[in-house]
């Protein structure tokens, strides 16, 4: 196997080492690359499920490249797409529904990590966990999750609210797509919600239950 060799560092080594070194204008490019690259791989119909500031690189000229493909899968003969095979898990950039073997996942799943690894640049800190989070809704607690928009000076508000709507613990109530986050950031798009693999309302409940067991 004969791969790339990119000089830098990932970007969760620039998060904790060099926590000055990107700014907005520059946080925003690397955002667009990185949705770009993720349209790609979701075109082919393949979803990532570990995006992570530590498998994104940026080079010297702070061009990201999203690494890591190990726990990628083609869904495209996966007409349920319900992927059990291996759960990869990484708690603040993992979606509830990686936490379950034999949830659905979806093109939203690797928006949630994309939110969360956004929300680590941005903040310093990655989002509360997604199950953490499922368990106060189930027991009708607040969500610990804080949204961007409104506090992060130097963003334009819908950068912030795309990042905040990528982050919805419920995967219906996340962006879709990542070219309809490109769209809404860039003032194109209304940033479409609820297209996401259906799970009935037994199921979730079961997932809540186990959830919730898992935390107490």
């Amino acid at each position: 196997m004969a791969l790339d060799f990119v000089e830098g560092q990932d970007l969760l080594d620039v998060i904790e080492a060099e926590p000055t070194r990107l700014g907005p204008s520059e946080i925003c490019k690397i955002t667009r690359k990185l949705l770009d690259a993720v349209t790609h791989v979701h075109d082919l119909d393949i979803l990532h499920r570990d995006i992570s500031p530590d498998n994104v690189l940026l080079d010297r000229k702070n061009e990201p490249i999203l690494i890591d493909f190990g726990a990628a899968r083609d869904t495209a003969r996966r007409a349920s797409r319900v992927l059990s095979a291996l759960q990869v898990v990484k708690d603040g950039y993992s979606p509830q529904e990686f936490y379950l073997a034999g949830s659905p996942q979806s093109p939203a799943g690797d928006l949630y990590s994309l939110g969360a690894t956004l929300h680590h640049l941005l903040t310093g800190d990655p989002p509360a966990n997604s199950h953490l989070r499922l368990a106060a809704l189930a027991e009708q607690r607040p969500d610990p999750y804080q949204p961007l928009k409104g506090r992060m000076p130097g963003y334009d508000d819908r950068f912030l609210a795309a990042i905040d709507k990528a982050l919805s613990v419920v995967a219906k109530d996340r962006l879709q797509s990542a070219r309809d986050w490109r769209e809404l950031i860039d003032g194109t798009g209304s940033g479409r919600t609820g297209a996401a693999p259906h799970a009935n309302e037994a199921d979730v409940a079961e997932r809540i239950r186990k959830l919730v067991e898992d935390t107490n």
